[in-house]
């Protein structure tokens, strides 16, 4: 079986021309790729709390409210 998938990989590298990425490579992209989407997801967070302003928070307020009684 392990045999069988490290001929398969071997293929797929000379079809696409791409060599095969170690663990160490692999971790490093997948935490590029987590940084990416955490700093998507504060940016998108800023730019909605400068667009609505006190809106949100005025929102967020009346629902507790509405929760307290």
């Amino acid at each position: 079986m392990h045999r069988s998938f490290k001929l398969a990989s071997q293929v797929s590298r000379i079809i696409t021309g791409e060599p095969a990425l170690s663990h160490w490579g692999f971790a490093v992209q997948a935490i590029m790729a987590l940084i990416v989407i955490v700093l998507l997801t504060l940016t998108f967070a800023a730019l909605e709390v400068f667009v609505l302003g006190d809106e949100s928070l005025s929102a967020l307020e009346a629902a507790m409210a509405i929760q307290e009684h």
